[in-house]
């Protein structure tokens, strides 16, 4: 990831886009005392996005083809070494002799998205994980009630029915402290790292899978080093969409490094690729992976191997790659000196030139809805912005709309894809708002929406590192509910505080927003960061 692994220093060829006043507002909103920011890479920049003249003609659905069998890189037990042999093919590479540049033709429309075929779990699982204010790890249903604790002495004890019931008769464990638990497709586990104080004094950081109903544990990686991917940030956890394996990042001696691992087998994790900025998203058949590692955008696809990655482009004004959720289209921006420009291009047919289907600011992030039929666009119209200032979307019919034109940080599709939250700042009264509006309603809209208030807030340090790389986190820590009604979020809804050591125990809480009807935002646990299961 970018800012949030590189920590303060500038790496080389990259630019910090950061409106000092804004983004020290957001700072001082989330009571952050580190150096997380919205980093893209380097790359030439107009001061404005062009104007988009949708054309008459589609592009032709991609057709399906066969998937390869998914196996790991075989190798030896433990973490098998990247290889430093030739880089794969690269077709296209701006700027470069004796490669294609990415044409500058006219932009095109959305193509047809086929969603995957896959079915979906016969178990509701409904439920919120969260962090509490000691480091431990609980579920709980949305209404606040049937708490349990997977972690810690009451590990799997249900604990009553209030917010502060987990903690009532429990003994402390400061040994150990758990973070950032994000749940498998099926609702059946978490991964969640764990931090451990040790008796000579000295840390442990590792990554478990957790049993969601019992806290059943095992570890399935452990750092060589004790570091971290960010202030409090251990790793970055992201369980592939069928759930087979776990796509993780460490800090390693090497640096920042892309692991997978299978968790029901006995081999150990395979690293994939090292560097940063590092990003990256599965495709929603799981049988391809995109990076973003650097400037270089890959593709690797079974068997997940270092050295079968195919390098696409070299792309700026971007963080997180994405694939449709069908896996056969990819989408990456491409900033130049005119501006930037939204591109897709084919999975199965790597060597095809990419299509530009809306121009965009120099900065960008973007995300498809579960049924792939548009493109959700944040953007920043200059490069001295440190929040986003339009949210477009991009139709399978050629048309470009904007929905949003305000300050926002993130945005979010609902599962049916029927609606889009995303998070505004209001700078006046210095709060963060999370709004959401329906897609029919956006549509129908003859200017930018202002979407319907949740609620005014200031976000744990947690939540502000979740929604200032909600392009990445959004693939692997959901705010929504199974059902696309409700949202959760965790901070502080009263005067702005100075942040202490640990969020929650400077007083965040855990809130869950009704986001169809007009029931007020139901506070229902304490603690810094709470993720909703898929299913």
């Amino acid at each position: 990831m970018g800012a949030l692994v590189s920590g303060c220093k500038d790496g080389s060829g990259r630019r910090r886009i950061l409106g000092l006043a804004v983004v020290g507002l957001l700072l001082a909103l989330a009571g952050w005392g580190g150096c997380v920011g919205v980093d893209y890479q380097a790359g030439g920049v107009a001061p404005a996005a062009r104007p988009v003249t949708p054309p008459a003609a589609k592009v032709a659905p991609i057709p399906t083809r066969a998937a390869a069998p998914q196996t790991l890189h075989q190798g030896k037990r433990g973490v098998t070494p990247i290889p430093t042999r030739a880089a794969a093919p690269q077709t296209l590479h701006p700027g470069k002799r004796g490669v294609a540049p990415i044409p500058t033709r006219a932009t095109t429309a959305i193509p047809e998205i086929i969603p995957p075929n896959v079915e979906s779990s016969p178990v509701s699982v409904d439920r919120i994980a969260y962090i509490g204010p000691y480091g431990d790890l609980f579920t709980v249903k949305p209404d606040g009630t049937e708490v349990r604790r997977l972690t810690g002495s009451g590990a799997a004890a249900a604990a009553g029915g209030g917010p502060a019931g987990a903690y009532l008769a429990q003994p402390l464990d400061l040994s150990e402290s758990w973070a950032w638990p994000t749940w498998s497709p099926d609702g059946t586990r978490l991964a969640v790292s764990r931090v451990q104080v040790t008796d000579r004094r000295s840390l442990r950081v590792s990554v478990y899978i957790l049993d969601a109903q019992v806290g059943r544990s095992r570890m399935v990686y452990e750092n060589e080093t004790p570091a971290f991917i960010a202030d409090g940030a251990p790793h970055y956890l992201y369980w592939s969409p069928d759930g087979e394996y776990l796509s993780f990042l460490a800090a390693t001696r090497q640096g920042l490094t892309l692991f997978i691992v299978n968790p029901d087998t006995a081999q150990g994790a395979i690293a994939l690729e090292r560097g940063a900025p590092l990003y990256y998203s599965w495709g929603g058949d799981s049988q391809s992976l995109l990076l973003h590692s650097r400037a270089a955008v890959k593709l690797l696809r079974p068997p997940f191997a270092a050295d079968t990655a195919y390098r696409l482009v070299d792309a700026a004004g971007f963080r997180t790659p994405a694939l449709s959720p069908d896996g056969r289209l990819w989408a990456v921006a491409v900033s130049g000196n005119r501006g930037g420009t939204l591109y897709l291009g084919e999975r199965d047919n790597p060597a095809a030139a990419p299509q530009g289907v809306l121009s965009v600011g120099p900065a960008a992030a973007f995300m498809w809805p579960p049924d792939g039929q548009r493109l959700a666009v944040a953007d920043q119209p200059d490069a001295g912005g440190g929040v986003f200032e339009r949210l477009q979307m991009a139709t399978s019919d050629g048309r470009v709309q904007t929905l949003a034109a305000e300050p926002l940080l993130a945005f979010y599709w609902s599962p049916d894809g029927q609606r889009l939250a995303w998070v505004a700042l209001d700078a006046a009264e210095q709060v963060f708002v999370w709004k959401v509006a329906a897609i029919g309603e956006l549509a129908g809209a003859a200017g930018p929406a202002a979407g319907r208030e949740l609620l005014r807030f200031r976000p744990s340090g947690e939540v502000f590192t979740m929604l200032s790389f909600f392009d990445q986190y959004a693939y692997s820590h959901s705010p929504w509910s199974p059902d696309g009604t409700r949202l959760v979020t965790a901070g502080r809804t009263g005067p702005v505080a100075e942040r202490r050591n640990g969020d929650a125990a400077a007083g965040a809480r855990v809130y869950v927003l009704d986001a169809v009807g007009d029931e007020p935002p139901r506070e229902i646990a304490q603690g810094g960061m709470a993720v909703w299961s898929w299913n």
